[in-house]
């Protein structure tokens, strides 16, 4: 058992335990780059190695010098669900934030998310609308439109933020595809409220090679269901509020 860095009530009650699971080598450095870029203060970074022949040791060298992440390596016959709910039991902190390890979160992403907790009566903030990338194209699109800054059914999977009083009543369930879906599904069923916030600070990246996502789904199937932004090399730019931006 980890000893708790978050003694102090006052700093737990603002604290974000992020969560990410990976079985993919070689989103190592973006996993650790999303989270020490993140702005927000008070937080954690506990990370599930669900594959067999990952290098636990080489992670946790990377992760030496920062006493605030946490990593754990689990038998790659468990189902992300089963990591996902290992890992909130690690967590200490009183809002815990699913990330995905190949997607782009900026160094605000936490604080917009956080903001919303004090303007709503959500249990867990996420972002149904929300930009994705095409590697492949170089495209910039945005997905599920017209989800802003409302109460919605469901938030996609990597992109909420949840409130751990939540997960005493909800977790998991035992499966690795749409288990984002279905938790959200049991939520609203436990009467828990799920609010959508704006499409920024965030971007789904969408990779050239299919089999690095967890989701095998066509690109030109995602694609149908997104308005067209702009072809670009700088996605990370255009995912920030700008006064006087089209799209």
């Amino acid at each position: 058992m980890q000893s708790s860095l978050f003694t102090n009530t006052a700093k737990k009650a603002k604290g974000v335990s992020i969560i990410t699971c990976t079985n993919k080598p070689i989103y190592m450095n973006n996993i650790f780059e999303n989270y020490w870029n993140q702005t927000w203060f008070e937080k954690e970074l506990i990370i599930i190695l669900n594959k067999d022949d990952m290098d636990l040791a080489q992670w946790r060298r990377k992760a030496t010098d920062d006493p605030n992440i946490f990593i754990y390596q689990l038998p790659e016959n468990l189902s992300l669900g089963q990591c996902l709910n290992f890992a909130i039991d690690q967590t200490q902190c009183d809002f815990i934030a699913i990330f995905d390890d190949d997607d782009y979160y900026a160094p605000l992403y936490l604080n917009n998310m956080m903001l919303a907790f004090d303007y709503t009566d959500a249990d867990i903030i996420g972002k149904k609308t929300h930009y994705v990338y095409f590697e492949s194209c170089k495209a910039l699109y945005l997905r599920n439109l017209n989800q802003e800054n409302q109460f919605v059914d469901w938030v996609c999977g990597g992109k909420k933020v949840v409130k751990r009083n939540v997960f005493d009543k909800v977790r998991f369930r035992n499966i690795s595809n749409n288990e984002d879906v279905m938790f959200c599904k049991d939520c609203v069923k436990h009467g828990f409220k799920i609010y959508s916030t704006d499409r920024y600070h965030l971007v789904y990246v969408r990779r050239e090679n299919p089999e690095y996502h967890t989701w095998k789904i066509n690109d030109k199937k995602i694609i149908k269901s997104c308005k067209f932004i702009t072809y670009t090399d700088d996605y990370k730019d255009f995912c920030m509020p700008r006064m006087n931006k089209k799209e």
